[in-house]
């Protein structure tokens, strides 16, 4: 156990050193190329950040433990808007665009339902999962699209000056963010997966609990050292575009590998948890165009009420 506990440790500090290069290095990639910040935390930064879960659900699958597949991917999602932008939102409040927002939230949206209805008979086949991949995809292909168009459109498709002799460097210091966050992130889930089985929880559970709060660290080191360098827009969109890939690559990629089993409490209880807070971080930001520290209390709030009831359904209570 002393020895599991040294490795969260040591994972800890890798994903943070990471995170601080990733935020560093995406800002400096989007000022050369003249890319919004919000565009570049829906691409480059969630595409790497995601990657722990990516990595996490597919190994979990195709050994056939599928609840922790889509248990890590969903659990991500919902540890990504109420424990990480509440989070942000309680250390700085930060506005929003609102229609690149409502655009990448619509995607999160029918990613969510696609899963829910996919799953409905407690089961999700491989053509389901091809149909997920595909819909990733499409929304891979719309971000670049999108990134080509704020290029050309803020810049004349140009960098900045001397923008070509620096960018070789920006993208070493991301390549090396991205590769300390994804050792820090297996030692972490290893790590507390072993500790975790070692208390009997079920797979399912682990995969909601330590496992989606282990792949989301990199989301969440990400998301706060923006806020404290002033950039929380770059991990609003972080947190936006990892929640779709959750939704599309992960489940897609696992289901399509091993068709996924769920237990009957995903329906009742962790889909409408997905909901409550899609709707919750929609409705906010739709509404005000600003995430308020009040809005990040009751966003941790509501975390902390998903987290406990997860407790009796881990004890075979419920």
């Amino acid at each position: 156990m002393l020895y599991d506990i040294t490795l969260i440790v040591i994972g800890f500090i890798l994903v943070a050193k990471g995170g601080g290069l990733f935020v560093d290095s995406s800002i400096q990639i989007g000022r050369v190329l003249r890319i919004p910040r919000f565009v570049i935390g829906g691409t480059l930064v969630s595409l790497a950040t995601t990657a722990p879960e990516l990595i996490t659900s597919v190994l979990a699958s195709a050994d056939g433990d599928t609840g922790m597949a889509l248990g890590n991917a969903i659990g991500s999602c919902i540890c990504n808007i109420g424990f990480i932008v509440g989070s942000i939102a309680v250390i700085m409040p930060f506005e929003v665009d609102r229609l690149d927002f409502a655009k990448r939230s619509a995607w999160m949206i029918a990613g969510a339902v696609l899963v829910v209805i996919f799953s409905w008979d407690l089961s999700m086949g491989r053509s389901y999962g091809a149909v997920l991949l595909v819909g990733a995809g499409a929304y891979l292909l719309w971000d670049l699209l999108g990134i080509a168009r704020a290029w050309t459109g803020s810049g004349d498709g140009k960098v900045e000056e001397d923008g070509s002799e620096r960018i070789g460097g920006v993208v070493g210091w991301f390549s090396l963010g991205g590769a300390l966050i994804l050792i820090g992130s297996k030692l972490l889930v290893e790590s507390g997966q072993a500790l975790a089985e070692a208390l009997g929880v079920p797979s399912a559970i682990i995969g909601f609990s330590v496992i989606a709060i282990g792949t989301s660290v990199p989301e969440f080191v990400t998301g706060v050292t923006a806020a404290r360098k002033g950039v929380p827009d770059l991990s609003l969109g972080n947190i936006l575009g990892a929640n779709i890939l959750n939704l599309f690559l992960v489940v897609g990629l696992s289901g399509t590998i091993t068709p996924l089993d769920l237990d009957p409490w995903y329906q009742w209880y962790a889909f409408p948890w997905l909901g409550l807070f899609f709707v919750a971080i929609v409705g906010v930001v739709l509404k005000n165009g600003v995430v308020r520290r009040a809005n990040g209390i009751g966003l941790l709030l509501m975390y902390v009420l998903y987290a406990i009831g997860l407790v009796p359904i881990a004890i075979g209570v419920l």
